[in-house]
């Protein structure tokens, strides 16, 4: 596997930051809400990279700052964040980890403990249709890198899908679905040193 196409849609992105417009004619209010109680949940994804490819797998997140992506295939494959670093487990390699600071990736503010949609610069927009809500952010202090597009089903209010784009126009999307709150979490699953033990 292209050790860019595996991290594309976790990592090669943007950094977002803090947030300001509301969008026209949206309140986004409640979603503002439903991030912040927010605290830990599982699911499954389906990541669709810029070149066409799929890749489906599992995930676990508990804020602040710890996520866990296992790809279905290559077997072995992983994205975890231990709430400073993201190591990328690429089953091709025999090396450690590839690391990453966490503040330099998009899953930094999905994962913050203070997020606000209310951030003065982050927020672009905000738009409603039948599949649900849709609010465009970027990074203020970077604004022509690339933005970010998260999408949240209505009815109840859930986190459905986030779609990146970069300066250069690409696209990653990656969607979620069978997302379950938890009340707790084993956080030896965002134990990136851990993981490279078993890995070896």
């Amino acid at each position: 596997m292209d050790r860019r196409t595996f991290t594309f849609g976790m990592l090669a992105l943007p950094i977002l930051g803090g947030t300001a417009a509301w969008g026209a004619g949206v309140d986004v209010a409640p979603i503002n809400s439903y991030l912040k109680r927010l605290r830990a949940a599982e699911g499954n994804f389906v990541q669709v990279n810029a070149n066409g490819s799929r890749q489906t797998g599992r995930f676990t997140l508990a804020k602040p700052g710890r996520i866990r992506f296992e790809y279905d295939r290559p077997k072995g494959a992983m994205v975890i964040a231990d709430g400073k670093w993201v190591g990328v487990f690429d089953p091709k390699s025999n090396r450690n980890p590839t690391r990453y600071p966490l503040e330099r990736t998009p899953l930094q503010i999905l994962l913050r403990d203070d997020i606000s949609l209310a951030e003065p610069g982050f927020v672009l927009g905000a738009t409603r249709d039948p599949t649900g809500t849709h609010i465009t952010v970027v990074d203020p202090r970077m604004p022509k890198e690339g933005r970010l597009v998260i999408s949240f089903a209505d009815n109840p209010i859930m986190l459905r899908e986030w779609v990146v784009q970069t300066k250069s126009g690409e696209r990653t999307a990656v969607s979620l679905t069978n997302l379950k709150p938890l009340t707790s979490v084993n956080g030896s699953l965002f134990n990136i040193e851990l993981a490279a033990a078993e890995y070896r």
